[in-house]
């Protein structure tokens, strides 16, 4: 690697900011945290929506059945 270029690694895109891989560096991991935990819960609410919703289809399917015997 050039000695003068900066090293971004396994960081990625820098956006345009400037990067110099110290402060630059715990921002964007900081960034990068925050965004996956957005879309950890994000995916998380989706998931419970989901087992809701089908706990109310059995509900409603138990109901039923108790309806017919």
């Amino acid at each position: 690697m050039n000695a003068g270029a900066p090293d971004i690694g396994a960081t990625g895109s820098n956006n345009g900011a400037t990067f110099d891989g110290t402060e630059g560096a715990e921002e964007a991991n900081s960034q990068a945290a925050q965004q996956r935990k957005a879309f950890e819960t994000a995916l998380g609410m989706m998931a419970m929506r989901i087992v809701s919703d089908a706990q109310a289809d059995l509900d409603s399917a138990m109901d039923d059945t108790e309806e017919n015997v």
